[in-house]
């Protein structure tokens, strides 16, 4: 791992002064309104409908035939079985693509920024909008990516789709944990995380879809958090205390609690290696039959690849402009905490009282 400098000769951390700046407080408001905006198309979802719309309608017709023949709820059941059964062969397949901590660290102390890291953690030590430029300097490797999926396995058409369905999905999943790593959130060796990675996911593929389990809205909540002063100083008056009084650590400490109680029902359901294959068919459950829709444009071979390489990119463009939203805000929200945490060697669940949740 990379030597950092962020401690001092007696090995005690050297904190930003202050611990969050003015620069800092803007971002949530400004974070706040690109949410906002983000239910609007973008420039790549929409020349991926203008390419569904000149397509000449004889061209559709023999597709469109088979089609009618082909229900949707058919291409799921295949796209499921494909999570059941393959789900191994995709994990290995993007596997190559995925960021490790080692990656993250190294990528930080490369950025330019004067601090530099010796962990995954003392990532909360930077500025938000340093970690924010850094996380989304990973963009273009992640749309790339989407492309060159979508257009091979839309290439094939019909016969394409239930892989592609799931492969574009699992890329986007793994998009979101690397987004997750590059703020600090360990999904690698944190359950919770990956519960949590999991959810913002989901959020960002159907932002208004329905879900009771709390963490969805708990997201939803924090995507609207506008200003800083929310927190109410958590750190210096304790986070119980703040918690009692609602708001946004009261949102922090639910977050956890209930991704905590999450993970360890996965892990005693699927174990520590089932863990993600656990949480990705959970969610596919969920948006599977939703994501079968793709069957229409991917229903003409060669052409369908081209459509499938704009759609790709446009869905992993808004999951990584969502995920950043998410996780900026997260991290400025819990920055006081995560350094409180790191500088007495203690787990941010210990500081904000949900360790054993």
């Amino acid at each position: 791992m990379a030597e950092g400098n962020c401690r001092k000769d007696d090995g005690t951390y050297v904190l930003p002064t202050p611990l969050i700046d003015g620069r800092e407080s803007k971002e949530l408001k400004i974070l706040t309104d690109k949410y906002k905006r983000l239910i609007e198309p973008n420039f790549i979802e929409k020349t991926g409908k203008k390419l569904v719309g000149v397509i000449p309608q004889e061209a559709k017709e023999p597709f469109e035939s088979i089609l009618h023949g082909v229900t949707q709820q058919e291409f799921y059941k295949q796209a499921m079985s494909v999570v059941a059964d393959g789900f191994k062969g995709i994990e290995q397949q993007v596997s190559k693509y995925t960021v490790s901590s080692e990656y993250v660290v190294g990528a930080v102390n490369d950025s330019g920024q004067k601090e530099k890291i010796s962990n995954l953690r003392e990532i909360c030590l930077l500025r938000g909008y340093d970690a924010a430029k850094i996380a989304n300097s990973q963009g273009s490797f992640h749309l790339a990516l989407a492309f060159s999926e979508g257009a091979a396995t839309g290439a094939p058409g019909f016969i394409g789709i239930p892989f592609n369905l799931v492969l574009s999905t699992f890329l986007y999943y793994r998009a979101v944990q690397s987004v997750a790593m590059f703020y600090g959130y360990d999904v690698k060796n944190d359950p919770a995380e990956l519960v949590i990675a999991g959810e913002v996911f989901s959020n960002a593929m159907a932002p208004s879809q329905e879900n009771n389990d709390g963490k969805t809205e708990i997201i939803g909540k924090v995507m609207l958090v506008s200003e800083l002063a929310a927190v109410n100083q958590a750190v210096k008056k304790g986070w119980e205390a703040a918690a009692e009084r609602g708001g946004v650590a009261l949102l922090i400490v639910q977050m956890r609690a209930l991704a905590n109680g999450a993970a360890r029902k996965a892990l005693e359901k699927a174990g520590q290696e089932g863990l993600e294959a656990s949480i990705f068919r959970s969610i596919f459950e969920q948006l599977g039959k939703s994501l079968s829709q793709k069957v229409v444009q991917r229903g003409i071979p060669v052409i369908g690849g081209v459509i499938g390489a704009f759609f790709d990119a446009g869905m992993m463009s808004r999951i990584l402009t969502y995920a950043n939203i998410f996780y900026e805000k997260r991290f400025i929200l819990e920055k006081e905490a995560r350094i409180e945490a790191l500088s007495e060697n203690m787990s941010f669940d210990e500081v904000i009282g949900t360790a054993d949740a």
